[in-house]
């Protein structure tokens, strides 16, 4: 029942894509470049901070043991996270945003969730891009980032399931949205983006066992492994978060669909 309400739905979808595509950046100058400029800021910083201040070592490249480059391991996590927290966010805003017109109109409150998140992997697949090219560069180049795209999946299956269901729980209690701000502010210096795992490994054993129990641990490493080292998980890792991606995504997906009747209501 669900997969055949987004099939049906799908134009609809499309629609809530397009005028946020639209709407995005409309009145600002430099438009879609801002969706670079800030990662990018970002990277420089934390960069700079993590790598001469702190001393923090990244792992040696795939291709060339004998060179690390921080600032490409530390943007790998980057991306992955980046996917993963704008679509948890944008499912509880867009859900906001569009309350009035849910009152108005009847039509399923999941399609401009949706919608926003596909115009949300035009700036993943930017990032990706800046991505690519800074490997390019490095010449740390191998066929295993092509299993970066089942892993990237996974973190949108995973963030969207999430997502919905957070939207359901803010729709109802406003303060959700800045609980979960503050959560994922929490979760990301307890992901290994600006560390490697080993690390946290080698300094508490605590930390570490609370590190690995993050979800995201594993879409990260993951992708560090794929693009960054130029090695390929374990067999089972990437079907697991196919997995976990899918069935949090359909769980998301009917807890949104069943709550969500009389929600023009509550927003």
């Amino acid at each position: 029942m669900v997969i055949s309400d987004l099939i049906q739905r799908r134009a609809l979808i499309w629609a809530f894509a397009q005028r946020d595509f639209a709407t995005r950046y409309r009145s600002s100058v430099l438009g879609w470049a801002w969706s670079l400029l800030q990662p990018l800021a970002t990277l420089l910083i934390f960069a700079a901070v993590f790598s001469l201040v702190f001393r923090v070592q990244a792992p040696p490249l795939g291709a060339d043991p004998d060179r690390t480059s921080f600032a490409a391991f530390l943007f790998t996590g980057m991306v992955t996270w980046n996917l993963f927290s704008s679509f948890v966010l944008l499912s509880m805003s867009q859900l906001k945003s569009n309350g009035e017109l849910l009152r108005k109109v009847q039509f399923p409150a999941w399609a401009p969730i949706l919608g926003a998140s596909v115009v949300q992997l035009v700036q993943v697949g930017l990032e990706i891009l800046v991505l690519v090219g800074m490997f390019i560069w490095q010449g740390n180049i191998g066929i295993t980032w092509l299993l970066a795209l089942p892993i990237l999946l996974a973190t949108a299956l995973f963030a969207q399931g999430l997502g919905l269901m957070l939207a359901i729980v803010n729709a109802r209690y406003g303060d959700v949205q800045y609980i979960v701000t503050v959560v994922l502010g929490a979760l990301y210096f307890l992901t290994p983006i600006l560390y490697p795992v080993a690390l946290v490994e080698d300094t508490a054993e605590w930390l570490a066992i609370v590190v690995q129990a993050n979800p995201m641990t594993w879409f990260v490493s993951s992708m560090h492994d794929v693009m960054y080292s130029l090695t390929a998980p374990d067999w089972w890792v990437i079907p697991a978060l196919l997995s976990f991606g899918v069935a949090v995504f359909f769980i998301g997906l009917v807890v949104f669909e069943r709550s969500s009747e009389d929600i023009g209501e509550l927003l």
